[in-house]
């Protein structure tokens, strides 16, 4: 049986995608420079009460619709270092409406807008964290999904990896995330046809069986794994391609899709490797330091699954892991 961390693996050379994913997307959005420090000012899905919007896409008419106001400090006054989390994202001062979010809205808000245009993002930080072993292409890759006939476990290797590149035509939802003072503002799903991009991964070399969306939240939480729980999508291709591609736009090039072993940097590289070598060196230390296998979180006082193999935050963390660590879990 594959314990559920890769903290206790019995072979240290193989990398598993499901920690990895973990790791790199807690890294990148705890991180995230677009929205650094910043607090949740207002949330809608109609009008904005705190800033006037001039953004013709949030006059679409019959798509589901979340607003986001986020107030950053001003360059030079924050010299705070903590990561950024859903836990601090709120003010001191919270309006009523904010202090009523849950923590799972909360959680979904917070990858919601840190997602935008996350999918390049995402797989060239995949690329630049390979990139840091030796011998990248033949660095061995354990793969572990669930579908209705229980877990599939198989090991790529590096190398053998697929970038797919596809069309979303006519997006399901639209998110609006506008940042203060920096008069940014950042869409999702605004376009008629937006571009998006997953990992994909074959045990055969020629048939992909395996597709790791580090995005998918951008949809909000028709995007979210593990049962509706999960912070990406980590699924069996025929599952990703049959439940989740319909909820995200109403058509898709997905079997036509582009397909590469590499892409170009992105135009935040230098920040993504960055990201990539805290990853590696949070991977390196996994016997020392352990993180939750949920959001991905360090911690010293992580709650310790009784099977010994994965840890969490908290219970809430440990009940939405549950769906996907259920199947690997022992006692």
């Amino acid at each position: 049986m594959v314990s559920d961390s890769s903290n206790e693996t019995s072979n240290s050379d193989i990398l598993d995608l499901h920690d990895i994913a973990l790791l790199l997307n807690y890294e990148r959005a705890s991180t995230e420079p677009r929205f650094r420090h910043a607090k949740l000012r207002e949330v809608t899905n109609s009008d904005f009460q705190t800033v006037r919007l001039l953004a013709p896409e949030w006059a679409a008419p019959n798509v589901p619709k979340t607003g986001m106001v986020f107030d950053k400090p001003r360059r030079g006054s924050q010299t705070e270092t903590r990561p950024d989390l859903p836990s601090n994202m709120l003010p001191d001062s919270p309006s009523p409406s904010l202090t009523s979010l849950n923590p799972k809205q909360l959680e979904t808000l917070y990858w919601q807008a840190r997602n935008h245009d996350g999918c390049y993002r995402t797989v060239t930080l995949f690329q630049h964290f390979i990139d840091l072993f030796p011998n990248p292409n033949t660095i061995p890759i354990r793969v572990r999904t669930i579908d209705n006939h229980g877990p599939k476990v198989y090991t790529v290797s590096a190398g053998a990896r697929l970038i797919l590149e596809m069309k979303l035509k006519e997006p399901s939802s639209l998110t609006l995330a506008c940042v203060l003072p920096d008069n940014q503002t950042y869409i999702s799903g605004g376009a008629r046809v937006i571009d998006h991009a997953v990992l994909a991964f074959s045990e055969d070399g020629q048939n992909i069986e395996s597709i790791l969306d580090l995005s998918s939240l951008q949809f909000g939480d028709v995007g979210r794994g593990c049962k509706g729980r999960g912070l990406f999508l980590l699924e069996p291709v025929h599952e990703y391609v049959d439940r989740y591609l319909p909820r995200f736009a109403t058509q898709n090039n997905f079997e036509d899709g582009k397909h590469s072993s590499r892409i170009n940097d992105a135009p935040d590289s230098a920040w993504l490797r960055q990201v990539a070598k805290r990853v590696k060196e949070r991977w390196d230390n996994r016997k020392n330091e352990h993180w939750c296998g949920h959001c991905g979180a360090p911690g010293k006082t992580l709650r310790k699954c009784p099977c010994g193999s994965a840890y969490y935050c908290d219970v809430d963390h440990q009940k939405a892991a549950w769906p996907f660590h259920k199947h690997f879990h022992t006692t």
